[in-house]
């Protein structure tokens, strides 16, 4: 990979439309639309169907969290009912799986 096609690790949209407009050569504005009519289609795919699969990468699914009892950090003692609600869940693929088992892994910062 050359230095053209490295998007940072935390990355925006305008990082990504940078790197596709010069890979591609082509405007950044149209990169950019690219971006945002793909991540569009995508959120809209997922509400209507509950899941998206990207053959090759993985699956997003709509999952349903069950509330629960949880504790107040700031006082223990004290118990609060967290709600149920709608999260996300991804599953990569068994392609993207392999890449993975050559992947840095980043360490965390302990403190």
């Amino acid at each position: 990979m050359n230095e053209d096609t490295k998007i940072p690790s935390t990355s925006t949209r305008r990082d990504i439309s940078m790197v596709i407009s010069k890979t591609h050569h082509i405007a950044q504005s149209l990169a950019y639309q690219i971006i945002d009519t793909t991540f569009e289609a995508l959120l809209a795919n997922l509400i209507e169907n509950g899941h998206v699969e990207l053959r090759g990468f993985g699956v997003f699914e709509i999952v349903e969290r069950k509330g629960r009892k949880g504790r107040n950090p700031k006082k223990p003692e004290q118990e609060v009912w967290i709600p149920s609600r709608k999260s996300i869940k991804f599953k990569a693929s068994r392609l993207l799986r392999n890449d993975l088992s050559e992947a840095k892994v980043p360490e965390k910062n302990v403190k």
